[in-house]
């Protein structure tokens, strides 16, 4: 089982499998797909690209515990921090054009990957964006009109998503696990540096818990496999 196969298995999109086979056409010295597993990151994370010059990721956050939905994040390895991008695939979609259109400086490219990901012909990329001169900018576009992540609506300094919490160590993490405070439990895990031995033991206490057993199980196969 790999992160490509568990996409697949478990009712992601055909476009978001597509995207994490490397079948989506981005601009070159970017992001990468398949991903490079070697930077390291928590179990909430589901890699779609990586990006080595950071290092880190860009990829789908799955909260198993509550009704949290699943978003999309930037991972940024050395660091461990999160910001939030999209809360949904066309928010996802909109985001990487405007980043690239900012970033790269072949529109060509950046028209090719528009195409690729489904966002809009290559010729109409810069008439979207015409009026966005920055991220907030966004929050013009029809996409974003109903749900805002984090790092438009607040800015790049506070762009971390809602689940992010203070963790106050493995023990309180067990705790909350025994008394079945699973989500803050879940949160916490993810929202710091934890050794590898300490992440495999909440996980396995927390396998207990999850309504979604199997595919919480494969999940914890595709992470013990990407981190070595």
């Amino acid at each position: 089982m790999d992160y490509i196969q568990f996409l697949s298995k478990y009712g992601y999109s055909q476009e978001l499998v597509n995207i994490a086979k490397g079948l989506v056409d981005v601009p070159s010295y970017t992001v990468q797909a398949p991903s490079d597993l070697s930077f390291g990151f928590p179990p909430v994370l589901i890699p779609l690209w990586s990006n080595a010059s950071w290092p880190g990721y860009i990829g789908i956050t799955k909260n198993w515990f509550g009704n949290r939905q699943d978003t999309f994040v930037q991972f940024y390895a050395d660091e461990f921090s999160f910001v939030e991008i999209a809360r949904n695939f066309d928010q996802l979609k909109a985001w990487m054009v405007f980043d690239f259109l900012c970033n790269v400086p072949n529109p060509d490219e950046v028209g090719r990957f528009a195409e690729s990901i489904g966002f809009c012909d290559a010729d109409e990329v810069e008439s979207i964006f015409a009026d966005c001169e920055d991220v907030s900018d966004l929050a013009a576009l029809n996409v974003f009109e109903d749900d805002l992540p984090p790092i438009i609506e607040k800015g790049d300094e506070f762009g971390v998503p809602e689940w992010l919490m203070k963790t106050s160590g493995v023990n309180e993490i067990k705790r909350l696990i025994s008394t079945e405070q699973y989500e803050d439990a879940w949160c916490q895990l993810n929202s710091a540096v934890i050794s590898k031995p300490d992440v495999v033991d909440i996980l396995e206490l927390l396998s207990h818990h999850v309504p979604e057993k199997d595919a919480f199980k494969d999940l914890i196969t595709c992470w013990l496999a990407s981190n070595l």
